[in-house]
């Protein structure tokens, strides 16, 4: 069946029900009161009431980096099995209470002093006026030595936010053996890391 309405000087248009619905059930949709915003789309609720919303695509909001070069030293903890802040560093205020941050670094020469031992990244968070933590479940390790081998070492977490107070996000390394040493960002060496925000 198909329902169609005249323009006034010329034209029509029609809407058209398909061949048979779902289980050949009756559908009524309701239309939403008022016209909605340039870009928006209609969205149902799944009972029928159709309604104008903006269209979600997960748009990147602020993006804030930094280049961190150590110079001719690496930045390494002895014999310490506690997470230890490096200089690499960043804070961002999210201007969406519901926005996920997307965290991404380059690690440049993360490497173990000997390879019965890893050396263990991390990222520790801290909200202002709130707590401080470190990003649970999402480490990486490597036992590579720094004379055999060093690594280049992706940094990646997403996570997920509450409020709009300021975060700031610092890379932190450790061992996992007593008496070894954890090293991160090699001499000479350029790393990255980046903060962004994914709008809800």
């Amino acid at each position: 069946m198909t329902l169609k309405l005249n323009a006034a000087s010329g034209g029509s248009v029609a809407l058209d029900a398909p061949t048979q619905t779902t289980s050949s059930a009756d559908l009524t949709f309701k239309l939403p009161v008022a016209d909605g915003s340039a870009d928006q789309v209609l969205k149902t609720d799944g009972s029928g009431n159709l309604a104008f919303t903006a269209l979600a695509l997960g748009k990147l909001g602020q993006i804030v980096t930094q280049i961190y070069e150590p110079g001719g030293n690496s930045i390494s903890t002895t014999g310490s099995t506690n997470y230890v802040d490096t200089n690499m560093q960043l804070a961002i205020t999210p201007s969406n209470t519901n926005s996920k941050i997307l965290i991404f670094g380059i690690a440049n020469g993360h490497r173990s002093s000997q390879t019965d031992a890893n050396s263990i990244i991390n990222i520790k968070r801290a909200v202002s006026g709130g707590s401080t933590s470190n990003l649970a479940g999402q480490t990486y390790g490597v036992a590579h030595t720094y004379n055999v081998h060093s690594t280049t070492t992706p940094i990646f977490f997403v996570d997920g936010t509450t409020g709009t107070a300021e975060r700031t996000y610092t890379v932190i390394h450790r061992t996992d053996v007593s008496n070894r040493e954890s090293h991160i960002f090699r001499a000479n060496t350029s790393n990255m890391f980046m903060l962004a925000e994914i709008l809800p």
